[in-house]
């Protein structure tokens, strides 16, 4: 394994090395290393990014939308004859349709500061591990692991910041360690190309991140997903994660069903579950 690491006091990751190739033929798995930084990153925030058009679209096909929508285009219609103000209408109609969906923008808006607040971020370098997929000569996903300990693994939303503890330095899990019974690793990021969703990449990602969990002994590993996101979704719930809680976004956004979700894994268990990917 590459001496390159993303916190020194972290222990060495588990095999597969930085060399061996997955499942997805051809894809390298290794080390972030601060060269990574600027295609990682901006890897990580469009898939932020992305969530805005989900959740445009989302509101789009909600009911709330066509409430406001309609009536406004019905008092067009009611008040103009379109044979005779044709012209009219169609203006006022795309007026009406363009002021709705910058209104739209407005709500989602939010989802995109996020995304802008990821490029600014140094979360790479402050994770335990961070990796990286090269397919090629191109960067195609990254995926980073911190380790915490929470205050209440029980709690409503266990992600909540007050229930979040960042593991100290040097205090990191291990087979050897009792002291560290109730820390617990969180997904930090997990991010795939768009172009090379639905191969297997993200789920390579995956799992190579829950051998590295499963060798620290972390009691679970949490990852926060958007309700939106049915790909990723789909991959947790095919590697064996449960939704542990659901908050939902903030103002409007929550108000259409849009949640922050939740899920968790035991590493230790994955392992004994998957021997062949554990020991890969």
């Amino acid at each position: 394994m590459s001496s390159t690491t993303t916190t020194p006091a972290a222990s060495s990751p588990p095999s597969p090395s930085p060399g061996s190739e997955t499942p997805s033929k051809h894809l390298l798995i290794r080390r972030y290393v601060p060269t990574d930084h600027t295609a990682a990153v901006k890897l990580v925030a469009e898939g932020y990014a992305q969530r805005r058009s989900l959740a445009n679209s989302r509101i789009f096909r909600h009911p709330y939308f066509y409430t406001v929508l309609l009536p406004l285009l019905a008092v067009v219609f009611a008040q103009y004859d379109i044979k005779e103000s044709l012209g009219t209408v169609i203006l006022l109609t795309s007026g009406i349709i363009m002021a709705v969906m910058s209104l739209v923008g407005r709500i989602t808006d939010p989802l995109l500061d996020v995304a802008r607040d990821i490029t600014r971020g140094n979360f790479l370098e402050n994770a335990d591990y961070a990796f990286v997929a090269i397919y090629g000569e191109e960067l195609i996903g990254v995926c980073s692991m911190q380790h915490v300990e929470l205050a209440d693994h029980s709690a409503k939303d266990p992600l909540n910041a007050s229930n979040v503890v960042p593991a100290a330095a040097g205090q990191r899990k291990s087979k050897s360690s009792s002291q560290n019974k109730k820390q617990h690793a969180i997904l930090s990021s997990w991010a795939v190309l768009r172009r090379y969703r639905n191969v297997g990449m993200g789920s390579d990602l995956l799992s190579y991140i829950l051998q590295v969990a499963a060798q620290d002994s972390a009691e679970s590993l949490l990852v926060q997903c958007c309700s939106l996101e049915s790909r990723a979704r789909k991959t947790l719930k095919s590697q064996g994660f449960n939704i542990v809680s659901e908050t939902p976004l903030p103002g409007n956004l929550g108000r259409v069903g849009i949640k922050t979700e939740t899920w968790s894994i035991s590493p230790t268990e994955w392992a004994n579950e998957h021997p062949d990917q554990a020991k890969n």
